[in-house]
This record gives structure tokens, sequence and C-alpha cells, in this order.
């Protein structure tokens, strides 16, 4: 195909977790080709592939990231406050609870995340399904992605992340370091800094029931309404 067809190819194209990219990636690896070109041309060094596609990839998610923080004024806010949740937390600050249901055979996962007021009064909630998911984890860990961006475009100053999943948990508080989610940690630590104040917690299953329900909907492809 000529380059005017990748155009319009790459309008319906997304790319797979754990990229922590949002929307395309084309003028990213369009860019690393070209610089990648002059290289050669001009220093007469080669790049490979890979280094080409993780430059591009690289650039994607720096931009996605700064397309967040420009619309929350990060560059203007005091530098958010990352911390596990306090045992006597403010009970005036929102609260996000985040789940997912997977599915081994098709590695296809619910994504779901509901964000509640201080009485417990649910302001907004989302769900979606995410294809070539490889594990519960990293399913758990874009759930609770979804959740937090959905938080910062609520212009929320403040949040409270919660999980049923201690090991995630522990990997976004600095506690242990996992490869499969690595970058959607980072994706997370990034996001983070929309926030003045953001904690993140774990979560008793039986806490979580709302959000287990409707990630579990989700994955059966049942339509659940979204509010707010």
């Amino acid at each position: 195909m000529d380059f005017k067809d990748v155009l319009v190819a790459f309008r319906q194209s997304i790319c797979l977790p754990p990229s922590g990219i949002t929307g395309t990636i084309l003028p990213w690896i369009c860019w690393s080709l070209w610089t990648a070109r002059n290289t050669l041309l001009f220093e007469d060094r080669h790049i490979t592939q890979e280094e080409v596609a993780t430059k591009g990839t690289r650039l994607a998610r720096e931009w996605c990231s700064a397309q967040i923080l420009k619309g929350k004024g990060a560059n203007s806010s005091p530098e958010s406050v990352l911390h596990k949740a306090r045992p006597h937390a403010d009970p005036q600050i929102p609260i996000c609870r985040s789940d997912a249901a997977w599915e081994k055979s098709s590695n296809k996962a619910g994504l779901a995340w509901i964000i509640s007021g201080a009485q417990s009064n649910i302001k907004k909630q989302g769900s979606t399904t995410q294809e070539f998911v490889s594990s519960p984890l990293v399913a758990e860990a874009l759930a609770l992605r979804l959740g937090i961006i959905a938080a910062a475009n609520l212009g929320l100053p403040k949040i409270r992340m919660l999980s049923d999943n201690q090991t995630l948990i522990r990997a976004i508080t600095n506690d242990m370091q996992i490869k499969e989610i690595f970058g959607i940690i980072k994706d997370i630590h990034q996001i983070s800094t929309a926030f003045v104040d953001i904690s993140f917690a774990f979560l008793p299953r039986f806490g979580n029931a709302n959000a287990d329900y409707l990630a579990k909907q989700t994955l059966m492809g049942h339509h659940v309404a979204p509010l707010g």
C-alpha cells in the first residue's frame, strides 16, 4: 500500500497493552524512521529496526502522558504526592475502585472502574473490553490505569485508588518490580502527577463487588450503561 492508504488504515488501529499509548502511533514511527534515515546519511551510522520501533513507542507514550498533564495544568500545580493509603484517610477524598475479569482461552479481559464520593454515591463509572491481555495481573493493571485516567479527566485534585490485587498495589507503591506490568506501572506513575494528592491501597474482594460485577458483565458482552 502507499502512504495515503497507511494513514487511512491507522485511523482504526490501536496499540496493544502494555504500551501505554491511547492514540495513533504512526506519526512517531514516521518521525523515528526519518531521524534514523538522517543518521545513516549524515553520520554513516546504522540504527536497527528494534531501536527505531522502541524510539517511536517511547515518543508516543511521552506525548500521550503530556496531553493528560497539559489538560490538568500540571506545569502550574504543586507536585503530586504518591503514597500508600493512610490508615485514617480523609473521608472527603473521592474513591476509585477498579477490577478486571480475564478469560484465559481468548486472552480477553473486561475492565471496570467506579468513582464514588464521600457518601459512596457514584460519580462516574465505566467499562470496556481489551483484547490480547496476557494475564489477570495485566488486566488488573489496565483497569486501574483506566480508572486513574477517568479521575484525571473529571478534574479531581485528590483521589484514592483501590484494587483487590495486592501484587498490583505493591508494584505501584514501589515495593516490588514486575516485568510484565512495568510499562503500565510507569504510565500510572506519570498520570499520577495530575493530582495534588493520590494514594493506592488494597481493597478486599468483598468490598469490590460492584466493580467486579461490572467487569464480568462487560467481559460477557452485556451492555452496562455508563454513569456520569
